[in-house]
């Protein structure tokens, strides 16, 4: 019993385990830290590549979201300090080298926002007031993290949801209409919801 369980849970982990570890790096207590930290007690010596998977989806949802990695050049900046009579190949050595000074000095939003000191844990922090906050400075991630976060989280599993129609429509009853089948599933859902004394109550009164 214990196998096709584990090979069970492994299938949803897989599934699941993404999702949820993009969800913590949109934690701005957490970040990229805590996937790293419990990564590497769960995989062992093969942690390196669940992290850079995570690492990699981060920087695919940025990209998807319109972010750039690279920093933008204001070409107004790029004069040179030889003045207006600068030759013309000395121009592309001016870009060349501010281009260079700039990409070592500025940083993506994204990357910004992971190298940044975590924000300090607190009982009664509020991580959507935060991005709302913070949205001005991090646009991109904000629209983001209002997606990733909006996500509701659930402890059934997905075929567990559809598999109660397995019990409703069997060999003998595959004939029942749609409408019929819906009742049957909202009846057994609602009888389900009431207290067993309540239901016993009622059944003991029609007999």
């Amino acid at each position: 019993m214990v196998s096709p369980m584990k090979e069970k849970f492994d299938k949803y982990w897989e599934e699941c385990c993404l999702v949820l570890a993009v969800a913590v790096v949109f934690d701005p207590r957490f970040k990229m830290d805590l996937v790293q930290y419990f990564y590497t007690r769960i995989y062992g010596d093969n942690a390196y590549s669940y992290i850079q998977r995570v690492r990699n989806t981060l920087y695919k949802l940025f990209l998807s979201y319109g972010g750039s990695l690279t920093p933008s050049v204001d070409e107004s900046a790029t004069v040179s300090s030889f003045g207006v009579e600068t030759r013309e190949s000395l121009r592309d050595f001016d870009r060349w080298y501010y281009e260079s000074r700039v990409s070592m000095n500025q940083k993506s939003e994204l990357e910004s926002y992971l190298d940044e000191a975590r924000f300090p844990r607190a009982e009664t922090f509020n991580i959507l007031d935060w991005w709302k906050t913070n949205s001005p400075k991090l646009p991109i991630l904000a629209k983001i993290a209002r997606d990733i976060l909006a996500v509701p989280a659930t402890t059934v599993a997905s075929e567990a949801a559809f598999s109660v129609g397995g019990r409703v429509i069997d060999e003998s009853r595959a004939c029942l209409l749609p409408d019929v089948v819906e009742a049957l599933v909202v009846a057994d859902d609602w009888i389900g919801s009431f207290p067993k004394n309540i239901v016993d109550n009622a059944a003991s009164s029609e007999t």
